[in-house]
Order: C-alpha cells, then structure tokens, then sequence
C-alpha cells in the first residue's frame, strides 16, 4: 500500500508517461522546459502576502484539470477561497525578440483563471491538453490573510483527467504581517480607452458599463501592489474649475480611500494623477477635493513626460508655476534626469523619474557609476524598452549589445527580471515606481501581438478577459504572469523596507545588493530570491522578540559603494556637481527617434498628460 500511495503522489499512472513537477515562481515555464524532479512545494510567506507556484505537466496528456481546495495548519485555520487561485498559463507568440536578451517563439503570460478572484465566475481553465514532450504549467496562487497565525499550513493539488497525480504544497507562515498599501508608490498607466478597446468598445459608448470594466483593472492592479494613476474614465474638472465629483467619486473613490472590494483588505491607490486642461483653476479644484476627501497625499501632477519630446523645456516653468500656485504642497511630477533640468534651467519640480538606465550606468558610459547623489531625497524612477535596446526606434539606444542585462516587463525575458526592479528601488533608496501603460497592445489583439518599442509586451500587462475568450458571462482583466512578477517584487521591497524601520537598514541593504547587485545586473536566480527573504524574515522575527537571526550570507557580492542605503537619504535639494555634458546629446538623438512613436500612441491617450 506504501508504494502504491508513493506511485499516486508523485506522478501520473502507468496508463500515461506524462510527468507532474513543481517549479519555482520566478522560473518561466516554456513548452521546451524539460520535466524537472521537485514533486512537491515548500513556499514561505509574511501573514498578507501573495506566494505562488508553477505545477507542471510535460505530456503527453489530454483533459488535464487541477484543484486546490485549501490549505490548513491542523489546528482549525484555514486558507481558502479567494486566498486560493489557481491560473492556467496561456503561451503568448513572440515574434521578434525583445533585444538581445529576448527569444521568439511561445512564452508563459496570460493568467486564465480557474474562478476568478473578481467576478467569482468559472472560467475556461480546465481542462487543457499537452503536447507529446511538451510542458504546460498551472499557477497557484496563494494569500496569506492577515488575520492567519503563524505557522505550517498543508493543502494537495489533485491533478486529474489525463494524467492522475496529488502535489503536496507546504506553507510557512512567518510571524508577522506586511501592508495591503505598498510601502513603494507606483504609477502605473492604464489609457483612457484601454479597457474598452479589450471589450469592443472603443470609443466607451457604453459608458457606464466601461467604467465598471475599468474598476475592475484597477481593482486587478491593487490586488497586484499597482496602482493604477487614473482610476477613472471620467475627467471631473472643466478649465474654469467648474467641476462634478459624482461620477468621480464613485468609481475612483473606494480605491483612493481604501473600501473598494480587494483581496488586499484596506489596499489604497498610492499615486492619482490628476486629468485637467493645466489652468490654475482646474489644478486648484483638483487639489480641493483631494484635500476635502483626505486624499491628497496620493495626488500628483504630471507637468511633462520626457521633455523635449512631449513639451518643450521653455514651456515647464509656467506649467509648475501654476501647479504651485493651486496648491503650494501639490506635487509636481517630471520624466527627466536631474542633469537635464540644470541645464535647462529648470526648477521647482516634485519628482524627478529618470529611466532606470540613467541612474547607473554601464562602465564607459557618460552615465557610469551611481548617480544618486544628484537627486533629492524622494525620487522616482521608471525602465523602458531601453531595457532591451529599443529595437525599431533607432537612435543611441537602438539595438545595441549594452542594452542587456536591465530589469524588465518583456515577455521573453527571464523571471527574476521581471522582479528586480523593486529590489533595486530599495538599494537606490527610490520612492516610487512609473509605468507608462498596461494596456498597449489592447489597440488590437493583445492575444496575438504584443509588440511595441522593440520588446514583447512593452506597455502592456493585462489581456482582455472577455467571455468569448476566457467563459463565464463578465468580462474581466487578464493578469500577466509578468505583473505577478511586479507583485512578488513589491513584497520583497516590503521586507526590505520592514527590516529597514526596525533599524536593520545596512543589514537589508547587504542582502539586497547580493541578489541585484547593480542596475544592469537584474538577473538572479529563484533560489537567491528565496534565501534571501528567508534571511530579511529570519532579521525581522529576530527584531521582534520572535526567533534568532540568522548571519547575512558571507558569499554575497560585495555592496556597490555609491549606492546611498535607504536610512541615509541624500539631504532635500540636487546636488549642483555635473554628470556629464554629453547625456542631454545622447537622450536627444534617442528622443527624435522616439518621437514620432510617442505621437501615435498619445493619439489614444485622450488627454491623460498635459504636455
């Protein structure tokens, strides 16, 4: 009877020679994937964190389903429901690599899921079939609810159909809790139109229906630590400052303040870009409702996205004179390099967001070497298709052999890079997180092209989940499995964070480097990714009065001296020290390339950015 049971739990019958395996999260699952020999899961997590994993099936089967009912610690607490999700991995053509770090052919994106988590509806994820040697995967996807004791928690996932199997899942629970609002801002764009184009809608003519389509995205996002800047399709505030909240309030209000229906009970938009024409009328009514609501710690006005391209340098200063001039504290917002602004004269902006490449550069380059120190203490950041070479858009940045090795949201890239960009957010000692789009590819089937800027996915993140595609009877955002990347990189940044508060800041800071070393060094590997949050979660229970610390790992890389820790913030203000005269040549080449492209894509933008 042992071996029998051994036989059930490790793999399939003997009618079949289909193998079932488990992968780590952060390893992407590709039909070439060879079967791997882990046939059960060991998972850690902090009470009100996300953690997944890959149970795959290398065929040949036909009608494969799975389920998870729950997972329990043998002392009545139970994790179950929403906290239980488990998503078919649809594979996503590429037909063009993303750079030099890309590949064609199929990748692991879409997230079909079994019962979605939104609408609660059944969906088209079971059952699938498997090619002869060939490796499909399923994601489950676990909460921990905040309210969960610390502990061992057990479930089995119960493979069926063409292939029989019980995949035992184990989770620890760590004690202690992280935050449903991210610690990290981020802004994250969603266009006007994004949604309803996914629905067949393009023009929203069924407005209301298409607003309640757009809560979801943006329900979908929080649920994921993204906040999504524009919540709404409505745009409440006339030029003069004539302005009704109504319909405002109602469809962005539950996810500014917190009540809105999330698995992250209590999650709260962490940035809201404010739509308005740029007077000082209307920028003044934006800042009083927000100030009225209590909202106005999440407000920001995005003044100009990467001048020249979007608004001339001449033209910034009397746009920040009217923002400061509605609203002395309301924040200012700009996608540029602190170089840049010098020299352009330029002052009175909130939030510098350089693109990531522009912060620490490879050696050789004008940008070579941290440039922190030029920046205030609270600054932004944001990656780009310069994280892969910016294929088809010409320019410095064009296909070159540097452009490898950068954090990014490509499909065709490696997991852990989709995960490193809020690790190295924490090195740096970065506040916040920008995005340009998720819905890019929406303009036509975001199912069978997802190219733009020279990368595969650029700019997109969901999938129209439409019933047509996916069953059930609403329609629904797709995650990516690479949002799911973005998610688990927050709650990384989240232990990070909480070991820095408790004062282990340097300690934190040593584990980070070891794993993201430097900006263009964002590849790791899950099992490092593992270690080391078991290591912040063995610091932080230690700090509480709850277990012993264990030593940071001597093996790890040496720490990039000019990266400032995150508890040593440079003091308020730029530094006045030149990086270079040749980057504003260098970003300008870039820029008339980049320009026309930015053009069409604004076209569908509908005034989400003043310039």
């Amino acid at each position: 009877m042992k071996i029998l049971s051994l036989a059930i739990l490790l793999g399939s019958t003997a009618a079949s020679a289909a193998q079932v395996w488990t992968a780590p999260a952060a390893q992407k699952i590709r039909p070439q994937t060879p079967a791997g020999s882990a046939s059960t899961a060991k998972l850690s997590a902090a009470q009100n964190e996300f953690e997944s994993v890959h149970v795959v099936v290398t065929g040949q089967a036909s009608g494969v389903s799975m389920s998870l009912a729950s997972l329990d610690d043998g002392r009545g607490n139970v994790i179950s429901g929403r906290d239980v999700v488990l998503y078919r991995e649809a594979l996503i053509e590429v037909k063009r690599p993303s750079g030099q770090d890309g590949a064609t052919g199929q990748w692991p994106d879409a997230l079909v899921p079994d019962v979605d988590p939104i609408a609660g509806e059944k969906r088209n994820a079971f059952p699938f079939d498997v090619p002869e040697g060939e490796s499909r995967a399923v994601l489950i996807d676990l909460h921990v609810p905040e309210a969960a004791p610390a502990g061992t928690y057990r479930g089995t996932v119960q493979v069926s159909g063409g292939v029989v199997a019980q995949v035992p899942i184990e989770l620890t629970v760590w004690d202690f809790a992280i935050p449903s609002t991210s610690t990290l801002r981020s802004s994250f764009g969603l266009s006007w139109n994004g949604p309803c184009l996914g629905n067949g809608d393009a023009g929203c003519a069924n407005w209301k229906d298409e607003e309640a389509l757009r809560a979801r995205y943006v329900q979908a996002a929080l649920d994921n630590r993204i906040s999504i800047s524009s919540p709404a399709l409505a745009v409440p505030v006339d030029g003069d400052g004539t302005a009704d909240w109504t319909e405002y309030d109602l469809y962005a209000g539950p996810f500014i303040e917190g009540t809105a229906p999330t698995r992250l009970a209590g999650a709260k938009l962490t940035s809201v870009q404010l739509v308005a024409k740029g007077t000082q009328a209307a920028l003044g009514a934006w800042a009083k409702h927000f100030h009225e609501k209590g909202w106005f710690a999440s407000l920001f006005d995005y003044a100009c996205d990467e001048p020249p391209l979007t608004c001339a340098w001449k033209d910034l200063p009397a746009r920040l004179l009217a923002s400061h001039a509605a609203d002395p504290q309301l924040q200012t917002l700009v996608t540029t390099t602190a170089a840049h602004a010098r020299e352009n004269g330029i002052e009175g902006i909130d939030l510098l967001a350089p693109v990531i490449n522009f912060m620490d550069d490879k050696a050789g380059t004008q940008l070579a070497g941290s440039q922190r120190a030029q920046y205030p203490g609270t600054v932004w950041w944001y990656q780009s298709c310069m994280s892969f070479g910016c294929q088809g858009v010409g320019g410095e940045y064009g296909a070159s052999a540097e452009q490898t090795g950068w954090p990014s949201y490509a499909i065709d890239t490696d997991g852990t890079r989709n995960r490193a960009m809020e690790w190295l957010s924490f090195t740096y000692a970065i506040s916040g997180e920008l995005y340009y789009e998720t819905a890019e590819a929406f303009a036509g089937d975001a199912w069978i092209d997802q190219g733009a800027f020279g990368g595969a996915g650029d700019g997109t993140l969901f999938y129209p989940g439409t019933p047509a595609r996916i069953g059930g009877t609403t329609s629904i955002p797709i995650e990516s499995l690479r949002m799911k990347g973005i998610r688990d990189g927050m709650e990384d940044h989240e232990l990070l964070a909480l070991a820095a508060r408790l004062g282990l800041g340097a300690q934190a800071l040593q584990i980070a480097q070891g794993v993201y070393p430097k900006t263009y060094l964002a590849t790791t590997s899950p099992a490092a990714i593992d270690a080391a949050r078991a290591e912040l979660a063995g610091l932080i229970l230690h700090a509480l009065g709850k277990g012993r610390a264990p030593p940071v790992t001597d093996s790890r890389p040496a720490p990039a001296a000019a990266a400032p820790a995150p508890h040593a913030l440079p003091a308020g203000g730029c530094s006045t020290s030149s990086t270079g005269g040749g980057s504003a040549s260098l970003f300008g080449a870039f820029a008339a390339a980049f320009a026309s492209l930015r053009a069409r894509r604004r076209k569908r933008s509908h005034g989400l950015r003043r310039c």
